[in-house]
């Protein structure tokens, strides 16, 4: 799979793999919700607001971990700081899935992990 990377103007500070949504004004912002159905793409550093900056928008990327993530998981979402968390929960969407290795299985809060970003799908019920 070839990395897909676009650039956008982030209507806010952003940080580095941040998940961010497109915003109404054309703009990009941290995705603040696993309901987003705008979520785009992975921020690839951080920026200012007003800024450009690369968006990951198919492929692999860094992202960072919200929560512990246990490695019984594969699919993640958003949580409210751009970051991801485990898939779950009525009306969510996973935005990728996990990719482990033999160094790093599982995820801490705040560990970076990679994932195939696939933008949001597989809304649970």
């Amino acid at each position: 799979m070839n990395n897909i990377i676009k650039t956008f103007v982030a209507s806010e500070a952003i940080t580095e793999f941040a998940l961010v949504s497109s915003t109404t004004d054309g703009k990009i912002a941290i995705t603040d919700a696993a309901t987003d159905a705008r979520c785009i793409g992975v921020a690839q550093r951080a920026c200012a607001s007003g800024e450009v900056v690369e968006v990951l928008v198919q492929g692999e990327s860094r992202v960072i971990a919200g929560d512990t993530i246990a490695n019984t998981v594969s699919l993640v979402m958003a949580d409210t700081d751009g970051n991801v968390v485990a898939h779950a929960t009525s009306g969510n969407y996973a935005i990728g899935q996990i990719l482990p290795n033999v160094n790093q299985a599982s995820a801490s809060a705040d560990d970076q992990i990679l994932i195939k970003f696939t933008g949001p799908n597989n809304l649970l019920p």
